[in-house]
């Protein structure tokens, strides 16, 4: 990867408001388990899939983390158990070679982004954040 796209990324993340980055972090896991998909069938690139299939568990581990637990009601409790569950069935697909389990999350993955993109929206959270000291993950998000 290039410099300058790398260095394009790194602004991106580190100017994205709190709602950018968690589509971000979707995003991330839904293009890692497409692409794990789209090459599953052939056994010689087990290893590739095994990749992008951890880098997708990573992103969904990442999200848990971000969980408020400071929120009142079930949504915390719910998205835990939800990722908790996506992490399983990733495994799953992962250790099987099957694409089912995988598919599964994808699906998932795919409904919680357009549901989070939609709040996101309309509550005006996609703004830029101007604020550059705010702790970033070092997780790796980037194809």
């Amino acid at each position: 990867m290039s410099d300058a796209y790398t260095q394009y990324k790194e602004t991106q993340i580190l100017t994205a408001s709190p709602a950018k980055l968690l589509l971000m972090l979707y995003d991330g896991a839904i293009n890692a388990m497409e692409s794990a998909l789209a090459i599953m069938s052939d056994k010689t690139k087990y290893d590739k899939v095994n990749t992008h299939l951890i880098k997708a568990q990573d992103i969904i581990g990442e999200l848990m983390s971000s969980i408020n637990f400071d929120i009142k009601g079930e949504l915390p409790q719910s998205l835990q158990s939800l990722y908790a569950y996506m992490l399983k069935k990733l495994m799953e697909g992962n250790f099987r070679k099957q694409k089912e389990p995988i598919q599964e999350v994808l699906k998932f993955m795919k409904d919680l982004r357009e549901t989070w993109g939609i709040a996101a929206q309309q509550t005006g959270n996609l703004a830029p954040n101007t604020n550059n000291s705010q702790q970033v993950s070092s997780l790796n998000i980037s194809g």
